[in-house]
């Protein structure tokens, strides 16, 4: 039985100075939908959310965890994992971060361009993969511009998730910072159930009846 929810929700912040940053334009509604559509059919829900807009920063009726980097994103979910929970991973953290961030601000030099050298940020889900609790399911996002099924198959395999909800990107109105969209989710099966266009509050339901109902997940 599946009694703990754990959401991750927004952006994450790589930061190359004291005042600037990598990030995305992820406000963190689609997160903060989900594991408001799971109060009251989980026993508790963990929501794990990024710097994205204040309104989505927090559930009420959650635990609730602030992050900033991708590394802190990583520390969070693997703190709040337990056995026969179940991971749904909408947020969007930054995928490189500065080798070599910065104490002080980077003055301009209109003489010089500036050359940042980037790595790879963990990956969470990878991480999560390499000691999974007995009975965790696990939900992950992508967020795609191009090829969306066949990027999100990719995905899928290589994070090794149950479920994939794959959704397109500054693409007819949809994506990151919008009020509405669409999910194709994806399962080790090869099916595919699509969920809307619909608002995002809709789509968070849609997506926890959509788990509730392939018995992979049992009502609290």
């Amino acid at each position: 039985m599946h009694q703990k929810l754990i959401v991750t929700s927004g952006p994450t912040r790589e930061w190359l100075d004291p005042v600037r940053f990598i990030s995305n334009p992820s406000t963190g509604r689609m997160g903060w939908s989900i594991a408001h559509a799971g109060l009251g059919k989980f026993g508790k829900i963990v929501y794990i959310s990024g710097p994205g807009s204040e309104a989505f920063r927090t559930v009420a009726g959650a635990e609730n965890y602030s992050v900033d980097s991708t590394q802190e994103m990583l520390e969070q979910v693997l703190a709040t994992l337990e056995p026969n929970s179940t991971l749904i991973m909408a947020a969007a953290p930054a995928d490189y971060a500065p080798i070599h961030p910065v104490g002080s601000k980077i003055k301009k030099d209109p003489s010089h361009n500036l050359t940042v050298e980037f790595k790879p940020t963990p990956d969470i889900l990878m991480e999560v993969a390499k000691r999974p609790p007995s009975g965790l399911l696990r939900v992950a996002f992508a967020a795609e511009t191009d090829n969306l099924r066949e990027n999100a198959r990719i995905k899928m395999q290589k994070k090794d998730v149950d479920f994939i909800c794959a959704n397109e990107v500054f693409k007819d109105g949809k994506g990151f910072a919008t009020e509405g969209g669409s999910l194709l989710i994806l399962d080790r099966a090869g099916n595919e159930t699509r969920l809307g266009p619909a608002p995002k509050d809709a789509l968070g339901e849609s997506l926890i009846d959509f788990l509730i109902k392939q018995n992979s997940v049992v009502r609290a």
